[in-house]
């Protein structure tokens, strides 16, 4: 074990709070500093010096705050210190002790839960320059996208029960769908130029959209969400991240149905059952499947879990093989043709 200290820092908007652990559960220091990236390396290589140890012997330890981590983000990764971003509600539930609750409290909670569980450490591995670009990208696409089908409904619902008012937003509203329509555009074309100035993503994504039910935007979803398939190691670990791993539920003699865990990645979970759905519409195997398990009497969300979970699996294997989806039927004909040519 290469650490000796564990700094637990809870993050806010505008400050983070510092608490410095040593493995022996021993507080060193407590601080507060300004939440940018100057401040945050300047107090880092302070506890380097006062510590008496190099960046590899400190591990910095907190949880996912989303746009509030990238400036610890950024300087454990320029000083090459350890970071591990944790879920915040695995640290809630480990803390020993729930009794009052603030920010300074909070960062002795993650520096404790820092020690405690060394050994099950996720180190943060910063996106290449073009998974960083293209999640800018895909954000500005959602959120357009999003204040489009916005004013759509408002207009649709106008049409349907107030023949004035929607004649007058549709005078309103004109100029800015236009913009919105056109800037949509604008973004997936660069978005697509992007993706293809890189060979090994432009790769993953047409291997990814082999596979029935998975199109362009989930693909490029999953490639973003994965750093390129780089911070995961296999199909079981990707499908527990995306939240379609169903776990037991049971207490001594009362066994309930098996519960997915709400730890999960929403956004890929969501695209997953859109997946899933078009799978079962356009892909016969996963057809027969679907109505297999359903008239076995399975439940219906259950059956569609597990389409869900065949779907990741397919993903990691066409990733890891680099090799396009081929169906049932597709694959026997490609063995039993490669068997011919090997015996003749």
């Amino acid at each position: 074990m290469k650490q000796k200290y564990v700094i637990g820092i809870d993050i806010s908007k505008s400050k983070v709070d510092c608490a410095v652990m040593d493995f022996a559960f021993k507080i060193e220091y407590e601080l507060i500093i300004i939440n940018t990236e100057t401040k945050l390396k300047s107090f880092i290589k302070d506890m380097l010096k006062l510590l008496k140890i190099n960046a590899d012997e400190l591990l910095i330890c907190c949880e996912n705050t989303g746009i509030y981590n990238r400036p610890l983000e950024i300087v454990c990764t320029d000083l090459g210190v350890d970071l591990w971003v944790e879920h915040a509600l695995k640290i809630k539930r480990a803390s020993t002790d729930m009794r009052g609750k603030d920010d300074r409290k909070d960062a002795l909670r993650i520096a404790e839960y820092g020690v405690r569980y060394f050994d099950r450490k996720h180190s943060f591995k910063e996106p290449n320059s073009v998974v960083k670009e293209m999640n800018v990208l895909n954000k500005s696409r959602e959120t357009f996208l999003g204040q489009k089908v916005a004013l759509e409904n408002q207009l649709r619902e106008a049409k349907s029960h107030d023949p004035y008012e929607y004649k007058m937003l549709s005078k309103a509203f004109k100029k800015i769908l236009e913009t919105l329509i056109k800037s949509i555009k604008i973004v997936e074309q660069e978005l697509e130029k992007l993706i293809t100035s890189d060979a090994e993503i432009n790769k993953n994504k047409e291997l990814l959209t082999t596979i029935p039910g998975i199109g362009n935007q989930i693909a490029i979803n999953f490639i973003i969400s994965t750093n390129n398939f780089e911070s995961f190691e296999n199909a079981k670990h990707l499908a527990c991240y995306a939240g379609v791993v169903p776990f037991k539920n049971q207490s001594g003699t009362i066994v309930k149905r098996d519960r997915i865990s709400k730890m999960a990645n929403k956004n890929l979970k969501r695209l997953l059952h859109l997946a899933a759905m078009a799978s079962i519409r356009s892909d016969d195997e996963m057809k027969t499947y679907f109505r297999r398990k359903v008239e076995e009497g399975k439940n219906k969300m259950s059956v569609l879990n597990a389409v869900r979970n065949k779907l990741v699996h397919r993903i990691m294997s066409v990733i890891r093989k680099k090799q396009p989806y081929l169906k049932l039927n597709e694959f026997l004909s490609k063995k039993n043709a490669d068997l011919t040519c090997e015996l003749t």
